[in-house]
């Protein structure tokens, strides 16, 4: 029996907005270790909230000095997820990206790292009212098979119960900037934690929220009819993954997210051997926003 292939929400977005990039790093096997402030910031701010929403559960005290310690100095936990790597924490941050960086406006929310940290702060150390809904997990993994074709694996940030039973998925976002109505209305990440909801529970949650940890915001998904959308959405780009593969062709769609690519040559981060596998890359940079490429794909 042939063995199906393990697909997560990241994998698959990554189709979407790039065959090219996807064929690179999950066909090719192109592995990259690109490390970027917001994406380490994120780790370690995802593991305080872990721990602090674990003790709730647990029905233990919150110690607040433990996880401003945790956020500064970084922590290693063994857990199915980390297990056992080191998080990074301000303290390691600072001196590996320096300090100028966490004092620099970003565009998008008009803030600086230091200004997101402080809403941060105010945030996580918010009282937790479990009258209506209590977290019942957090960091739950997950992995399902859908319609005999793939098999969807990942972790959610927490999931919450009310009284009544039902259930409620919270995912944190260290975004710079909120979803815009577009990307709330048929959000695929949620659809696929509501169907692995449905595997691990066997009932469908009731509501999906979007914490944005940096932004002091909450978000939600309120359209009808989501997850019916979703499946039909994720059917078709399946579909298109099996042309794909069976033609070999991977057409690559060239933006200004190629900057932040493993495979451009215009990502200052990424290491010398993922650097410019794709030769269809966006020229866009912060100091050059052009949408000339550096190749047309023929």
């Amino acid at each position: 029996m042939k063995e199906l292939p393990r697909l997560s929400y990241s994998s698959l977005n990554m189709f979407v907005q790039c065959p090219m990039r996807y064929k690179l790093r999950y066909i090719d096997d192109n592995k990259s270790a690109t490390e970027a402030l917001h994406l380490e910031l994120g780790n370690i701010l995802h593991k305080a909230l872990e721990i602090k929403y674990r003790n709730i559960i647990d029905e233990k005290d919150v110690n607040y000095n433990e996880l401003f310690n945790v956020i500064e100095m970084g922590v290693a936990e063994e857990t199915e997820k980390d297990k056992g790597k080191f998080l990074n924490g301000l303290k390691q941050l600072r001196e590996k990206y320096g300090n100028e960086l966490f004092e620099e406006v970003d565009a998008k929310s008009g803030l600086s790292y230091n200004e997101k940290l402080d809403i941060f702060f105010e945030y996580i150390q918010e009282d937790v009212d479990t009258s209506e809904w209590k977290p019942i997990a957090v960091e739950m993994p997950f992995e399902f098979v859908f319609e005999d074709k793939v098999i969807f694996h990942g972790f959610i940030d927490r999931i919450d119960q009310n009284t009544n039973g039902e259930l409620r998925v919270v995912d944190y976002k260290s975004s710079n900037k909120l979803f815009s109505d577009k990307d709330l209305t048929t959000p695929l990440q949620m659809v696929i934690y509501a169907l692995a909801c449905k595997e691990i529970y066997n009932k469908i949650p009731v509501e999906y929220q979007y914490d944005m940890i940096l932004l002091g915001e909450k978000q939600y998904v309120t359209s009808k009819g989501f997850l019916e959308r979703g499946i039909k959405k994720i059917q078709k780009i399946l579909d298109d993954m099996e042309w794909c593969l069976a033609i070999d062709e991977w057409i690559p769609k060239p933006s200004p997210l190629c900057y932040w690519c493993e495979f451009s040559e215009t990502n200052p981060n990424t290491e010398w051997y993922t650097k410019g596998l794709c030769e269809y890359y966006c020229l866009w940079t912060p100091e050059s926003r052009t949408f000339k490429k550096n190749k047309e794909y023929m």
